[in-house]
């Protein structure tokens, strides 16, 4: 078996790269799962699986952790601080409080953090009803859990 070697003209150079890129696309999409198929698993089934309760979790920790952040840096401010001075520490402790818990949570729960995007990928059939209910809880309790911790 000796090499092979193909002679492509320079004029059919794009149609073969748009013909590749074409089938890979193809490909792809044969691959990734559809919309449809995500909201088939039942409701029962979905329970019993760890996944589902580590991201329950993680939605908890999560929304404890940013209410935590933020509450803090607003009334970390200071009580003779300006009204601008408040504004801004809450604003940047904000920003980067969501980025943070987004790269650390994105890959177990998708980190939502907030109900509304919950209930709004639950709208979107993005997450099962059951999930989206179960981080909703998760999320109102972790957010009590870290207002509490402040207030106490």
């Amino acid at each position: 078996m000796g090499e092979q070697t193909f002679n492509i003209e320079d004029n059919n150079l794009e149609q073969h790269i748009v013909t590749l890129f074409e089938k890979l696309e193809c490909l792809r999409r044969d691959a990734s799962p559809s919309s449809d198929v995500l909201g088939k698993v039942p409701a029962r089934l979905e329970v019993r699986t760890l996944s589902l309760w580590k991201a329950v979790v993680a939605e908890c920790a999560a929304s404890f952790l940013y209410v935590f952040i933020v509450c803090g840096a607003a009334g970390g401010a200071g009580v003779g601080a300006s009204a601008s001075a408040v504004l801004l520490s809450t604003a940047l402790a904000s920003g980067c409080a969501i980025a943070t818990l987004t790269l650390c949570f994105a890959h177990i729960s998708g980190a939502h953090v907030n109900p509304a995007v919950s209930v709004a990928l639950c709208v979107r059939r993005r997450v099962s009803p059951l999930r989206a209910a179960l981080y909703v809880a998760a999320q109102c309790g972790g957010a009590i859990a870290g207002a509490a911790a402040i207030y106490g």
